[in-house]
This record gives structure tokens, sequence and C-alpha cells, in this order.
């Protein structure tokens, strides 16, 4: 088991990383934290009782996430955090301890763990992922793969979270929706050199819980970052040039033979 608390190398002022997903739907933690543009938007339904609240819409919307990191003291870091919904923005500002991933509010709120990153890992580890003792959600590093991404075909590990959704049938905070009893079960996949999140469901993270979002249901992806993920995937980029080679070859060898 990897239990790394060293902040990441890559967290230096002036990192940003960007995402973007599109949604038909927002769960809050309760009505008072749904921005109020909504409440009158045509297209826009609100549903719910005491525990959670719903915001769907007629139509996808566009969602993006940008995170910057504006000062760092020892290892807290203090980060901008702008949330677009469709035509509608928003910013806060949070603490976070770089080398927990614990998040909290200027006025000391704790809102639980960034899963924006994870720490090093190998194949095959178990590490913890959010929560706080037994109720900790673990995850397993399960396969090595490949994927494409804003700086071509980078190796990612996919991680599969060790936790029981039991349904959500009471009011919750952000840390215990962190929990084993809460978390949703989900795949995400992470840069293999950096750590940081490529694609995947971004729900109860902690920088959502800053806007009173629970979760989006819905996968983000990394769209824009100055940090850099690291070395291509030099032999998936070479094959999947392959069929362009050959065509090549193939001209090149009917021109010299035949014309």
């Amino acid at each position: 088991m990897n239990t790394s608390d060293s902040p990441p190398f890559w967290a230096r002022l002036g990192a940003k990383l960007e995402y973007e997903g599109y949604v038909d739907s927002v769960y809050f933690y309760n009505k008072s934290m749904v921005p109020k543009p909504f409440l009158n938007m045509s297209g826009v339904n609100l549903e719910g009782n005491y525990s959670i609240i719903l915001l769907s819409f007629e139509e996808k919307m566009n969602v993006h996430l940008s995170l910057f990191i504006e000062n760092i003291t020892n290892s807290i870091a203090f980060f901008r955090i702008i949330l677009k919904i469709g035509g509608y923005s928003s910013m806060k500002k949070v603490l976070v301890d770089l080398s927990t991933r614990q998040v909290t509010l200027p006025n000391g709120t704790l809102l639980g763990q960034t899963i924006f990153w994870i720490p090093p890992c190998s194949k095959g580890d178990t590490i913890p992922f959010v929560g706080q003792e037994n109720s900790t959600v673990f995850i397993e590093i399960s396969d090595l793969s490949f994927k494409d991404t804003i700086q071509g075909v980078q190796d990612v590990y996919l991680i599969r979270t060790k936790s029981q959704k039991a349904g959500v049938s009471k009011p919750i905070t952000p840390t215990e929706a962190q929990s084993i009893e809460y978390f949703f079960p989900r795949f995400i996949y992470y840069d293999a050199d950096t750590f940081i999140l490529i694609e995947g469901k971004i729900d109860e993270d902690a920088f959502l819980s800053a806007f009173g979002i629970l979760r989006f249901g819905e996968d983000f992806k990394l769209v824009s970052t100055n940090i850099d993920l690291g070395p291509q995937n030099l032999f998936i980029a070479l094959l999947r040039l392959l069929p362009y080679i050959i065509l090549v070859a193939i001209i090149l060898i009917t021109t010299f033979y035949f014309v």
C-alpha cells in the first residue's frame, strides 16, 4: 500500500488545470446552495427533498472547471477555482494541503479531499483515496494503459474505487460524501507520470463542494494545462502512423519501378 504524503512535484505558483464536461443535471447539498440565476431560468427544473437537490436541464450544458495555484507556503497552496455552467460563472478560493489533498475554505471549513491528483503509485497498489479512518475509500491501481490527451498519447493508470454506495436519504456534509457509505464507485484515468486526473467522474470532490455541488454524474476531461505531463508513449504514436508510412512506401516504390 502506497501512502506517500509528499506534495506533487508539479505543484508550483501559476500551475493551472482546466477540465470540461457536458451535463444534464447537477446535485446540490441543499437548495440554499443553488445559484439564483438558475431558479428562474427556462429549461431548468428543480426537484428534491431535504437530503439533496437536483437541478436538471432540458439540454446538456457545457461545464468548465479551472484550477489555478495563486500562492504556496510550505505545503499549503492557495487555489483559485472558477466554475462555469453554460453562461453562469462563479469563483471560489480554497486552501489545499498538498501533502494530504485536504481542502478547506478560507474560514477554516473542511471540505474533504480533492481527487484531481493522487499520490505516486504503481500498478497493483491499493491506496487511500478520500475519507478518514474507518470511512476511508480506497482505490486499486488496476491497469496501466494509454490515452489521448492534450499533450499527445500518454501512459495512464486506470483506478477503481472500493466503495459501497448506499444512496443519500438524509442531509450530508461534504466530508460525509467522501465516505464508503456515500461515495459513488467509479473508474478514473490518471497520468502515469504526474498522477493528475486525465478523465473521469469528479463527483464528491472537495473543489465542487466549495460551490455546494455534490455531483454531476458525468465524465470530465483535462482540456488545458501548463504542467508537463511527461513523455509521450512513442510506440503507440508510431503504431498509429504505420498505415501512413506503409502508404507512402507503396507510393514511392510504385513511382520508382513503374514511372
